[in-house]
């Protein structure tokens, strides 16, 4: 398919074998995130690191794949999306082999630096892909989908991280990823378009892009909606370091017991995701942002309750987490959708800045959180008073995108 050919009249088949190669491939890298969670414990004793390097892990990823963002979005404007995405998948897959390979801390991070920058490079090019190549309506339901997937995968990752790790050991989970890219890299060939025409490129200018971003930080048709997601992946940043030892040292959980909780937070952002789309569909766009706030402000009061009451359980944490994440759920599609449709001109770079924020976000998140991780009972006030700092923060952020987001979701700021 060349970029001309995938249009909204265009075949429901080829529709759908787009939207389910996005989906996919934002799967495959958002794994490298957190399949590798149940291992932590076994990674640090059989390396001989400790809780703060293994959490490092976490937060070079993160904050590789946001600055590596920040290039990426930018280059794809002028290179295109498909080179970008396929470059992408390859860079991850070599990563993911040097993970399985490392025998010291060194190696691993290098290859979690190699993963992110693939990574990186996927997300940004889907994300662009979907905005060019589908009609309005199907955009918002895939980029909910991705979105969903952007929050889903890494909580959902440990259930196999927890079956890999106690049956063939920690390195078991990056044979898979780097099996997994080249899967797709061998299975997917021609089925991703070039959505971004040649007449349409942007030279890569290193002022244009500067000044570029400087008017999308600027601009409150972007930053408004996205400032409540980035708080909600702050805490999914907090939260991936953090309850490896809250479940597996604190509760002394196995590796497979502590992988299955993570079904509890899957379940919450698959339930806000379809109070999203009810809501969006009844009340419009900014009616619906707020009622994803306002429960992601619940689970930040439930965890505060956890902390109040000393009810602390395996129970109590985890049910207090998924509340939470039924208001992410239900935050995402629109500010990922309002987010993308403020830069028309501009989408690889809006798509770029757009993961920079989030992914950054979740990086101080989990960096901040595991610095002061002391792998004991005190972790757990640690992430529920975080998760209730950002439940409020959420609310009140999200009451002032009232502007960008009226209107049916028509944005009033554009790229000039």
């Amino acid at each position: 398919m060349d970029s001309a050919s995938l249009k909204p009249q265009d075949s429901a088949r080829s529709v759908l074998l787009l939207s389910a190669y996005l989906i996919l491939i934002t799967a495959l890298v958002r794994l490298g995130t957190s399949l590798y969670l149940p291992a932590l414990p076994l990674m640090a004793d059989d390396l001989g690191l400790s809780a703060q390097h293994m959490a490092s892990t976490m937060t070079v990823y993160l904050v590789g794949f946001a600055l590596a963002s920040v290039l990426l979005g930018p280059l794809s404007d002028q290179w295109g999306r498909r080179l970008l995405v396929q470059g992408g998948v390859a860079a991850f897959g070599v990563g993911s082999l040097l993970c399985a390979l490392a025998p010291s801390y060194g190696l691993l991070i290098t290859g979690r630096i190699l993963q992110s920058v693939g990574g990186a490079a996927v997300q940004v090019g889907t994300r662009a892909m979907s905005r060019e190549a589908f009609s309005d309506a199907q955009m918002i339901s895939v980029l909910g989908w991705i979105g969903v997937i952007t929050g889903l995968v890494p909580v959902l990752a440990p259930v196999l991280g927890g079956l890999l790790t106690q049956g063939l050991g920690w390195h078991s989970n990056f044979y898979l990823l780097a099996g997994g890219a080249l899967a797709v890299v061998l299975l997917t060939r021609g089925i991703a378009p070039e959505t971004l025409a040649h007449e349409n490129r942007t030279p890569f200018k290193l002022a244009g892009t500067l000044k570029a971003y400087g008017g999308m930080l600027a601009a409150s048709g972007f930053m408004l909606p996205t400032i409540p997601l980035m708080l909600c992946f702050a805490v999914q940043g907090a939260y991936l370091v953090a309850a490896p030892f809250i479940f597996i040292h604190v509760f002394e959980m196995s590796p497979v017991a502590f992988g299955f909780t993570s079904l509890a937070l899957v379940g919450g952002l698959l339930v806000g995701r379809l109070i999203c789309m009810a809501a969006l569909k009844r009340w419009g766009d900014f009616p619906a942002f707020v009622v994803g706030a306002a429960l992601a402000f619940v689970g930040g009061l439930c965890s505060l309750g956890v902390v109040l009451s000393q009810w602390i359980s395996p129970v109590s944490v985890l049910g207090a987490s998924a509340v939470f994440c039924v208001g992410f759920g239900a935050l995402v599609p629109i500010g990922m959708k309002a987010g993308l449709s403020a830069f028309p001109d501009r989408v690889g770079t809006s798509s770029a800045l757009y993961g920079t924020l989030t992914l950054g976000a979740t990086a101080v998140g989990s960096g901040g959180v595991g610095a002061l991780l002391q792998r004991g009972p005190r972790d757990i006030d640690l992430l529920c008073l975080t998760t209730f700092a950002a439940g409020c923060l959420i609310l009140l952020t999200s009451l002032l995108a009232r502007h960008p987001l009226s209107g049916n979701g028509r944005l009033r700021d554009r790229a000039r």
